[in-house]
């Protein structure tokens, strides 16, 4: 374990929330699976226990025979390649692994097993030119001499020229499995051949939507195999994971039009032996597979073309004019949350009861409500300046939306594995998208008649719901985001329309979505940030739009990012430094920026301290009026007690920070007002001692010198809502703002 990992040897309250022992999360390659990932320092201790794993696989060969038993093992170059680095190098850490892996693959080749899988993933980082040397030092120095096959897996795009020609220059590797449904695997073995002793795994059946192959796509593409690959193996394109088990226990669909091309996991399996009969000769047998995808797509209408010119993607004002007209009197270091509250076992329970039928909806509404009140309140008491509704009525952030829009299907035993033991049940998109009806307007409405202070309206982006669904595959992605975007911009303007002035589009899933090959990014991210400036440029310059990132890399998507031209942007940031906040920086980012001060993950209270630490670090990157004060990501998933506990310290941490800064900020700078009609303009020079954590803003001494008579001294007292008072009274027109210097 890294040293940095280690817990003090005296546990105390505030020593439990440290930055330091929080593991990074990662979202694995193209997916919405997320990861621990894996960190080595030089105190790193490797001693391996493949106790476990061994036992399960000779529990596997009881049950199923040596021949149908098949471990799959990590590779060591894509664990290393995965791995945290702190201290040492990857080829260090290798070297230390491999030892382990090939006493590891010994004892499997012992077990009398006929075929091993070990998977590489990252060998689709065809663009990583360190990868090859590690893959040349591993194999084959790892793999045991014997009659065990060994399989070398990758999936999600093709591997590249280089690493291509590496595979198939190893033989110590029996099979090589490759993605056939992503990038150009087929291009590849055209152009290099592939190996008359090899077996050729042809990922042809996706692993990563719902649907059943498309014969004419299909026959394509086994035609021009059978001249270059004499031995194949049909099988998915990678991990059945990615999709929901069993369509047939989905009752409620089996007569929809889209039922008869649909298939999950149980039927992709089935479809494996059926395409493997195709593949010996037998076309004939693709034939009910064809006739199914001729009825539903001739019982499709015409697909929507959505007309789309710069004026649609573009705000009525650039940020720096539009900026100035949003949240006027919004004190500075803002704190806010991201969205969504706990989902207690009452709010489930009143779900659940509205779905049977023994709530009506004016009752499950009126429940509702209450959770609203009681989420207003809380926040109201604790002193947040920007507040939210809580989000109780939602199940799940696409779920939610893709429920009340027409062209979408939803399951009802669908879960896919996000994390852990967090599970998802992706839409499923069969035929155009649109909007019936408001979909948070009368939410937002409840919430915003409790409170003077501003409610934002929470939307889940056109990309982030397309990402975590299962599109269509006869039709682009690119014109079903535009669909999506469509639906999205109707309810950014009837939210307006109900007086709201701050609406949060959240897009965390559009690095996700990004292609790894740099020649196919560009296109992505251009039809993505159109898909979102779509959603959001129609709202006006006093509606500030925010956007919310998280768990996912955003260095090689940064100038996209600025793109989008959000207001504010808030990023999942407390399991890591400010690397990601100083990329920002390396761009010139100038709009608003809301790092996550504490990790939503942990049940751990971050103490006061750790997350004034925190923003006084952010502060080092950001101009203090960039910054917004607000968790990683919604806490949902959190109860009340952690909840009000965090939050509660993060308003303090940010109270504390602006104290102990105001002065740096605003001596020396102007304050700019109105006294009746005369216009004033003032030096700060002095922050009274006086000033306490209780104040939002503290005191100010101001100088004021006007054109004819002596400078005259002036003492704004401090309030809790000094600033917001004083901008409203007509007096403040600016304050904020480093000092020249």
């Amino acid at each position: 374990m890294p040293s940095r990992l280690k817990f003090p040897a005296t546990i105390t309250y505030n020593s439990l929330y440290l930055p330091d022992v929080l593991v990074g999360m990662k979202k694995w390659i193209t997916s919405n699976y997320h990861y621990m990932v894996p960190e080595f320092d030089a105190t790193t201790k490797i001693k391996p226990d493949f106790t476990n794993f061994l036992a399960d696989v000779k529990r596997g060969v009881d049950f199923l025979g040596k021949k149908a038993a098949t471990p799959v093992v990590l590779g060591p170059v894509s664990l290393s390649f995965l791995t945290r680095m702190s201290a040492g190098s990857r080829e260090s850490l290798l070297g230390s692994l491999l030892p382990f892996y090939k006493d590891l693959l010994g004892k499997l080749a012992g077990m009398g097993l006929e075929e091993v899988q070990i998977h590489e993933p990252v060998l689709v980082f065809a663009e990583e030119k360190a990868l090859l040397p590690l893959f040349q030092k591993t194999y084959p120095a790892v793999l045991p001499a014997g009659d065990i096959s060994f399989n070398l897996v990758t999936s999600m795009d093709d591997v590249g020229e280089d690493h291509y020609k590496w595979m198939k220059s190893v033989a110590e590797f029996a099979v090589l499995s490759l993605d056939f449904t992503r990038g150009n695997s087929l291009e590849l073995i055209k152009k290099f051949g592939f190996p008359k002793e090899k077996t050729l795994g042809v990922g042809l059946i996706d692993s990563r939507n719902v649907w059943k192959v498309q014969p004419d796509k299909l026959t394509v593409l086994l035609e021009s195999l059978e001249p270059v690959a004499t031995k194949v193996s049909i099988q998915p394109s990678g991990s059945l994971q990615y999709v929901p088990w069993d369509f047939e226990c989905e009752t409620a669909l089996q007569s929809h039009p889209a039922a008869q091309v649909l298939a999950f996991a149980k039927q992709k399996i089935a479809e494996i032996g059926l395409l493997s009969k195709v593949a010996a000769g037998h076309k004939e047998l693709l034939k009910d597979h064809l006739d199914a995808w001729v009825r539903f797509q001739s019982a499709l209408p015409t697909e929507v073309e959505l007309q789309v010119n710069e004026k649609d993607l573009a705000r009525p004002e650039p940020y720096k004019l539009r900026r100035p007209k949003q949240l006027v009197g919004l004190p500075a270091l803002p704190t806010t949350t991201i969205g969504s509250f706990p989902q207690t076992t009452e709010i489930r329970r009143l779900r659940t009861q509205w779905k049977k039928g023994t709530l009506t909806t004016e009752q499950y509404q009126a429940a509702i409500d209450q959770q609203i009140s009681y989420a207003i309140g809380l926040q109201e008491a604790l002193g947040l300046d920007i507040l939210v509704h809580g989000e109780a009525e939602r199940t799940d952030m696409v779920e939610f939306f893709a429920q009340q829009m027409d062209g979408m299907l939803f399951t009802a035993n669908g879960w896919v594995q996000s994390f852990g033991s967090r599970c998802v049940r992706p839409p499923i998109f069969w035929t155009n998208i649109t909007r019936p009806k408001a979909m948070t307007t009368r939410e937002f409405k409840v919430a915003q008649a409790l409170t003077a202070k501003p409610v934002k309206g929470m939307l889940t982006g056109p990309v982030t719901i397309l990402n975590w669904s299962f599109p269509r595959i006869d039709i682009p992605r690119k014109s079903q985001a535009f669909q999506l975007a469509r639906a999205l911009r109707q309810e950014v303007a009837d939210l307006e329309a109900a007086g709201c002035h701050i609406i949060q589009v959240d897009e965390p899933a559009l690095r996700e979505g990004m292609p790894l090959r740099a020649g196919d990014k560009d296109e992505y991210l251009r039809w993505a940030v159109d898909a979102f400036r779509l959603a959001t440029a129609g709202a006006s310059s006093g509606t500030q739009i925010h956007t919310h990132m998280c768990y996912c890399e955003f260095a090689d998507c940064m100038d996209a990012i600025d793109r989008m031209d959000t207001d504010v942007n808030s990023i999942e940031n407390a399991r890591n430094g400010n690397e990601t906040l100083e990329a920002f920086v390396g761009i010139d980012y100038h709009k608003g920026f809301g790092p996550g001060v504490y990790d939503i993950h942990s049940p751990v209270i971050p103490p006061v301290p750790f997350m004034e630490a925190k923003i006084k670090s952010f502060l080092q990157c950001l101009k203090p009026e960039q910054l917004v004060v607000n968790p990683d990501c919604g806490l949902k998933t959190r109860t009340w007690p952690e909840t009000i506990a965090a939050l509660k310290n993060m308003v303090a941490a940010a109270e504390a920070v602006l104290v102990s800064e105001w002065s740096e900020w605003l001596v020396g700078g102007q304050v700019n007002g109105i006294i009746g009609k005369s216009s004033l303009s003032c030096k700060v020079i002095g922050i009274p001692a006086v000033a306490g954590l209780l104040s939002k803003l503290p005191s100010l001494i101001l100088w004021h010198s006007p054109k004819d008579g002596e400078p005259v001294p002036l003492m704004l007292a401090a309030t809790n809502k000094c600033e917001r008072n004083l901008v409203e009274s007509g007096f403040l027109s600016y304050i904020g703002g480093r000092a020249p210097r």
